[in-house]
This record gives structure tokens, C-alpha cells and sequence, in this order.
């Protein structure tokens, strides 16, 4: 049997004692066999297992090194497990753990062959049935959470809710997740959401854990108070194997409180999606309008400025009328003038035939009577055809003359300003006779003269922006 040192009998440091400890456990505990339910189980990067055993009023921390996992099966959180091994009491933190050489399993777990037994009675109550679950609706406003104030889950759900519908409120309902108390807590909460229709939808979870963790989701209250709410109901607790009942009578079942507040989410993210889409062809096609609006404009601008150009250059091109009069008044002198010489031509001829025929019958006086008898005849005809003939030289070169005059005249009134007046344009001279060509020619106080085709107006030019301020 174990003797104590000699040391026991006098006051030991730390060191002493966690030596002593580690002896007698050593000796006396080398080999174990305990029976437990598995709980919080953490594999580590070096592959070596880490969980606790425990039954109803007690638990002790347990390891399985890399080395000794051969042949077993890898722990699941609510199995019921023998184990045998070795307790380990660490000196330097003064932790006593079990360390296992082999395990199996005795059955699935006290915790997990309770929720299974729970499921069965609720399945045959028709509550997991789909017909009795509410739709998820698609307009929502106000969004419910009951989860710990200060756990993960809201953090996530809020994130979610800030990037993809900013304009969503989002309510929370704070209930302790985890331990004694916690499924009357969570039940109270969904019970008041819907006593204050306070939202459109609840979302009930948690981050992931343990099984003994999430055991409150599978208890009778958080059950019953899903199924009899009104609100439509996700359960979002962030579990990797087996579900919690509350997945099972939820109207929706969410993997990860993330992904709820992603299914919550989902329309107004789309809409607000499809509305950007929107606004980014809508403001494609108007920056297309506009650039094609201002080209056009630009063009007409352009158009504009080539054909005032070219309004000044024929304005600058028209001569003033003095010098119209001028040309008007030589070109009729012109044809005075031709015509005069027309006439003093055909006059010269005529003379000159009548000179030359009196000639010729003083000539044929001096012949005998009876030839001059024979040639009254043939001369008189002579004569009147050569009258006939001058007579009708004349009228031709007269109505020449009268046609050229004419045609003249209607090419000097074509290009006469006078004819513009009339198709209702009008001139605007200044007192000095300068003609004004563009508004910059003009200055306030000058007396200005328009003429138009009936008559002339006398004005004189003010100031736009002092007669705006008058009126």
C-alpha cells in the first residue's frame, strides 16, 4: 500500500504537492474504465482528440493522443462511450485528465436518444408536416431575432442585413441560448413577438456548440412556442451533424443564422439588385440621348454659324441703293443713248436712199418722154418698195431697241433693293447713311432709319438691360 513521504508532515509548496499528487495518481490509477456521454468534442491541428465525459452529476476532461486513435471511430458529440486508460495529473497546471488507449461506443447517448424519442412524438402530433408551416413572406419591414444579446449570431445577421437591405429593421429579443433556463427564456421571447405582432418574421438560433449547447432548442417550450406562433418562424441554429427539433417545426430550417438573415433577405436584395440594374441602363441610355443631343445640337450650331456666314457675305455683296440708283440711271442713259444712234442711222439711210432716188428721176427726166413715160412706172415701184423696205428696217430696230430697253429694266428692278423690300425684308441705315449689318454696329442713343417697302421708320436704339429694368 501507498506510504506517504515524510514530507507530508511538514508544509509543502505547490511543486510538492502537485509531485505528491501525480505519484499517488500514477500508482493507483493506471488503468481505468469509465463509461460516459461524449461532450464538446475539439480536434486539434496535431490530430489529437479533446472532449469531456460526463453523465448526470459530474464530467472529467479526456484526450486521445494521435498515436492510440487507431481502430477507433472518431468521437461524436452525445455518444455514450466506455473508454479505458490512464489518469494523467499535469504537475505545472495542477489538471487531472483522462487519457484514453481505446474506446467504443455503448449505444447513441443518453441526450441524443431523448431528442430522437422527442422527434418521434411530435412527427406523429403532424408538426414537422409541411402544410402546417407558414410561408416565408416576401415584403418584410421589420425582421425578429431571439439569440444572445452578445453572441456572434446577431452580429452576423446584422452584417447581413446592413449590406444587403440597409433599409430593414431588425429587432432583437434577447434570451440566454445555452444552459438551465435557457429554453423557458427563448420560448418567452418568441411568445412576446408574437403577443406585440412586433415583426414579420422571427428568426430563432444561435451560433454552433455542443450537443449539451444546443440541447435547449430540442426542449418541449422553444417546440411548442414555434409551432403555436403566429409569425413565421427560422430556426438558425449553427450545428454540423444532428438537428435540433426546433429545425424540424420551424416554417424554415437555416443552417447558420448568416444564412437566415440571407433568406430574409433575398428579395429585397434582389430588387435592389434588379433596381441598380435598372438605374445603370437608365442612366446608360440617357448619357447616349444626351451625347447624341449635344452632337446634333452641335451640329445645328455649326449649320447655323456657316449660313450667317453666309448672310453676311451676300448682305456685304448687295450694294447700297445710291449705288443701284447710279447703275439704274446709266443703263437707261445706255439705252437712250442706242437708241438715239439707232435712229440717226436709220434717218441717214433713209436720206441717203431719197437723195440717191431723186438722183435717179432727174436723171431719167433727161430721157425722152416715152422712155421716161415707160420708167415712171418701174421708178414709182422702185420707190415704194424702197419706202416699204426703210419703213419696215426702222420698225424692226425700234422694237430691238424697245425689247433691249425692256430686258434691261427688268434686270436692273431684279437687282434693285427695292424688290427685297418688297418680299418683306427691310434695311436699317444710321443717320450717316452706314447700313447696320449685325447688332454691334449699333449703340445706345443712335437714331436709326428702316425702310421698308411703303415707307420708312425712324427709331432710335436703346439699351435692352435698362428697358428690362423700366418694365
Amino acid at each position: 500500500m501507498y506510504e506517504p513521504p515524510s514530507v507530508i508532515a511538514r508544509t509543502l509548496t505547490v511543486s510538492e504537492a502537485n509531485r505528491v499528487i501525480h505519484d499517488i495518481v500514477s500508482e493507483f490509477f493506471c488503468a481505468l474504465s469509465i463509461e460516459g456521454e461524449i461532450s464538446g468534442y475539439r480536434p486539434s491541428q496535431s490530430k489529437h482528440w479533446y472532449f469531456t465525459l460526463k453523465d448526470s452529476a459530474a464530467a472529467i476532461d479526456c484526450a486521445v493522443f494521435r498515436s492510440m486513435q487507431y481502430g477507433m471511430d472518431e468521437p461524436r458529440n452525445g455518444d455514450l462511450v466506455i473508454a479505458k486508460g490512464t489518469l494523467s495529473y499535469y504537475e505545472k497546471t495542477g489538471k487531472l485528465s483522462f487519457v484514453i488507449s481505446s474506446m467504443r461506443k455503448k449505444g447513441d447517448g443518453e441526450l441524443q436518444a431523448l431528442i430522437e424519442k422527442r422527434k418521434d412524438y411530435y412527427r406523429s402530433l403532424g408538426w414537422f408536416d409541411e402544410e402546417n408551416k407558414k410561408p416565408i413572406p416576401d415584403e418584410i419591414s421589420v425582421l425578429g431575432v431571439v439569440t444572445s444579446r452578445t453572441g456572434a449570431a446577431i452580429r452576423d445577421i446584422l452584417n447581413i442585413v446592413r449590406r444587403r437591405a440597409p433599409g430593414l429593421k431588425v429587432l432583437l429579443f434577447p434570451a440566454t441560448v445555452q444552459g438551465d433556463g435557457a429554453a423557458e427564456e427563448i420560448a418567452m421571447r418568441i411568445r412576446q413577438a408574437n403577443a406585440f405582432s412586433a415583426c414579420d418574421v422571427l428568426i430563432v438560433g444561435r451560433g454552433g456548440g455542443s450537443a449539451e449547447d444546443l440541447a435547449c432548442f430540442s426542449e418541449p417550450a422553444v417546440i411548442e412556442a414555434i409551432h403555436e406562433s403566429e409569425i413565421p418562424v427560422i430556426s438558425a441554429v449553427g450545428h454540423e451533424i444532428d438537428h435540433p427539433i426546433s429545425d424540424n417545426v420551424a416554417d424554415r430550417r437555416a443552417p447558420t443564422p448568416s444564412a437566415a438573415a440571407e433568406i430574409v433577405t433575398e428579395t429585397i436584395f434582389t430588387r435592389s439588385t434588379r433596381l441598380k440594374s435598372t438605374l445603370y441602363a437608365l442612366n446608360t441610355e440617357m448619357d447616349r440621348i444626351i451625347s447624341d443631343r449635344r452632337r446634333r445640337l452641335d451640329a445645328a450650331i455649326h449649320a447655323s454659324e456657316n449660313f450667317e456666314k453666309r448672310l453676311l457675305r451676300a448682305a456685304n455683296s448687295i450694294p447700297k441703293i445710291d449705288e443701284y440708283g447710279r447703275m439704274l440711271l446709266l443703263r437707261i442713259a445706255n439705252a437712250a443713248s442706242r437708241l438715239g444712234y439707232a435712229e440717226d442711222r436709220i434717218a441717214s439711210f433713209f436720206s441717203a436712199k431719197a437723195e440717191n432716188a431723186e438722183k435717179r428721176i432727174r436723171e431719167s427726166l433727161s430721157v425722152s418722154s416715152s422712155s421716161l413715160a415707160m420708167n415712171i412706172g418701174r421708178r414709182s415701184e422702185r420707190i415704194a418698195k424702197a419706202v416699204s423696205t426703210v419703213s419696215a428696217g426702222y420698225k424692226a430696230k425700234e422694237d430691238n431697241a424697245s425689247y433691249r430697253l425692256s430686258a434691261a429694266m427688268r434686270e436692273i428692278e431684279a437687282l434693285s433693293p427695292l424688290a427685297i423690300l418688297k418680299r418683306g425684308y427691310s434695311i436699317t441705315e444710321k443717320e450717316d447713311g452706314t447700313i447696320i449689318r449685325k447688332a454691334g454696329d449699333i449703340s445706345p442713343g443712335d437714331k436709326l432709319k428702316t425702310r421698308l417697302n411703303d415707307g420708312e421708320i425712324i427709331s432710335v436704339a436703346e439699351d435692352i438691360n435698362e428697358l428690362r429694368k423700366r418694365s
